[in-house]
């Protein structure tokens, strides 16, 4: 796979939206490296080649758009290929069993939440669709998520400064795929600390997905 972190750095904005909306998709891409690796570009120490509003605008709307186009692939193409036992993209049958289960249950929170997180973020549109969530409440949880999502890792990117030239110049380009996912691990860490436990989840009166 090229140096997604190198090619953003060459090409910019167009380089990091495509990137963002293939992962979104459905295709295994690192979207989340190629977004910390612009935000390092919004800094004075990445040389200020990029503007942080502009990325978190584009990643934000590549993420979408990108999450769209895999939620009615899931309902469209995965779906029917998913009942037949044959697989989507990353998704099987038995994937697509227990995902199934979640979406049911926490919908809009499985959204939201998977954008946080490499692996089920690139499954969560297609599998989202092909579950047969409501297209409205996955539109809303999924423009959250990617807003709050866009924004963090951009800003994690810029405000790393020159500790991220140190840490590059001793792992290479596979240090922008560890932060991402070190970033990653921390939001979704600091989400469900946050969170009330499931028992007052279900006892509260007037909460539900």
């Amino acid at each position: 796979m090229p140096d997604v972190a190198a090619l953003v750095e060459a090409h910019g904005y167009w380089v990091l939206g495509l990137v963002v909306l293939l992962e979104n998709a459905g295709v295994p891409l690192p979207g989340e490296t190629a977004l910390l690796a612009a935000g390092y570009l919004t800094s004075p120490d990445g040389g200020g080649r990029l503007h942080l509003g502009a990325v978190v605008a584009v990643a934000a709307v590549a993420a979408v758009l990108g999450d769209n186009l895999g939620f009615w692939l899931g309902r469209k193409v995965a779906r029917p290929r998913l009942a037949a036992g044959r697989g989507f993209l990353l998704l099987t049958p038995a994937r697509m069993r227990f995902a199934e289960g979640y979406f049911h249950r926490y919908g809009a929170p499985t959204v939201f939440i998977a954008r946080f997180i490499t692996g089920l973020r690139v499954v969560a549109g297609p599998a989202a669709g092909a579950s047969g969530m409501r297209w409205d409440r996955f539109l809303v949880a999924n423009a959250a998520g990617a807003v709050c999502w866009a924004a963090a890792i951009a800003l994690a990117g810029r405000a790393g400064g020159h500790v991220w030239e140190w840490v590059r110049d001793q792992f290479g380009g596979a240090a922008w795929v560890i932060l991402a996912a070190a970033v990653g691990a921390f939001v979704v860490w600091h989400y469900l600390r946050k969170r009330p436990p499931a028992e007052a989840i279900r006892t509260t009166p007037g909460t539900g997905c």
